[in-house]
């Protein structure tokens, strides 16, 4: 597990929770099993949440793409070591067990980063789709 995978997972269940609560208060304030003063009470309280959640849905989004550059330039710098350790093989600069350890060391670091790489994508793609709370919650209120 990523460092960045807790925040993530916390902020996609908060999200998703409110969304839900949003729903439902619309539902519940549609078909009058609530009173439009007490929804209203409602809206106002998931309001001041709303905004908590979606300025922490866009301080996860930033950090994971800011982790997510780092991980593309760790992997640039990967693939430029392998390049030189093949270099430095075929100049015969290293003996082929040296060659082999490091290579086998930067593949595997290579292989890592690229996995995480691809998960943060996937995390920013996920965080991105989910819905804007703000808009759902004005929605609501009309």
């Amino acid at each position: 597990m990523f460092s960045w995978e807790s925040d993530f997972e916390e902020a996609v269940k908060t999200i998703n929770i409110y969304s839900k609560k949003l729903q439902t208060l619309k539902t519940l304030r549609e078909s009058g099993k609530i009173s439009d003063r007490t929804a209203e009470f409602l809206q106002r309280e998931f309001d001041n949440y709303v905004k908590a959640i979606e300025a922490r849905k866009q301080t996860v989004l930033e950090r994971l793409e800011t982790r997510l550059r780092e991980v593309q330039q760790q992997i640039d710098i990967i693939e430029k070591l392998l390049a030189n350790n093949e270099v430095r093989f075929s100049a015969q600069e290293i003996t082929e067990d040296r060659y082999t350890k490091i290579a086998t060391a930067l593949n595997y670091a290579l292989e890592e980063s690229r996995n995480e790489y691809e998960s943060l994508r996937e995390a920013i793609a996920i965080l991105s789709r989910l819905p804007e709370l703000i808009s759902r919650s004005e929605a609501t209120e009309r």
